[in-house]
């Protein structure tokens, strides 16, 4: 009996001995963080880690830093075996390519919301004489005409003719003060209104800029028409916009806009 206890006990040491000898049963290291590494220093940054890598799949971010590591499994921190495989998503070179959605004959509101639903961005509205009015008429890329299913990149900048309808309509000035330009663009095409002269404090930072001054200025009574433009000045001067005009109490007839 005493042998077989001893035998057995051999048997399951051996074992042990053996899984620990090619597997590192037991040894175990912490995955280092592999977020911001380019697709060609992956190598390098494994070289001296134990670890291997693939690349799995990308995404599309039209703000990121192409060819980059955004997220791995597993996480940084965790702890594996030696020799485990770190699967990582990176961030496209390339832009996807989409067809270009139909937005003629559809409302400019219907226009601008495709337009972001299909991760396009939309550019200037320019607003022509028709008999329909706030409806688009054609839809251009870089001054050129695009044709409904054309293969586009993904962040594309669409520009629009919209109709301005037959008569003289007017509608309220909205107000601006205050807004980054894209949410200005987007006050604008709900009034049926466009952009007009643009100015910059700072053109090198203008995405974070703030309108302080539009021509012409909004107010109870402020009418202009439909189809009209706006000028407006951006800054990221905190002395300017705390000057500008105190707008709490105009309210914009938003029944005009529809």
């Amino acid at each position: 009996m005493v042998i077989y206890i001893a035998s057995v006990s051999l048997i399951f040491w051996l074992v042990f001995s053996w899984l620990s000898a090619t597997t590192n049963h037991g040894e175990t290291i912490v995955v280092p963080d592999f977020s911001g590494i380019g697709l060609k220093e992956l190598d390098k940054f494994v070289a001296d880690k134990n670890l291997k890598y693939l690349v799995i799949d990308s995404i599309y971010d039209v703000k990121a830093k192409k060819g980059v590591v955004v997220k791995q499994e597993p996480e940084a921190d965790a702890e594996v075996k030696e020799g485990r495989t770190i699967y990582l998503y990176v961030t496209s070179v390339l832009p996807p390519s989409i067809q270009m959605p139909k937005l003629i004959d559809r409302s400019l509101r219907q226009a601008a919301a495709m337009i972001t639903t299909f991760g396009l961005r939309l550019g200037k509205t320019k607003f022509v004489p028709d008999q329909c009015a706030n409806c688009v008429l054609d839809q251009l890329s870089k001054g050129k005409k695009i044709v409904p299913g054309d293969i586009i990149e993904k962040g594309t900048v669409i520009d629009l003719i919209v109709g301005k309808g037959l008569s003289d309509e007017e509608v309220g000035v909205p107000c601006l003060y205050g807004l980054s330009k894209k949410e200005a663009l987007a006050k604008l095409a709900e009034s049926s209104l466009s952009i007009g002269a643009i100015g910059f404090d700072n053109p090198k930072d203008s995405a974070s800029g703030r309108v302080y001054r539009q021509i012409p200025s909004c107010g109870k009574e402020a009418m202009i028409n439909m189809g009209g433009t706006i000028d407006l000045y951006f800054t990221n001067d905190k002395n300017k916009l705390s000057t500008m005009p105190d707008t709490s109490s105009v309210k914009n007839d938003d029944e005009n806009f529809d």
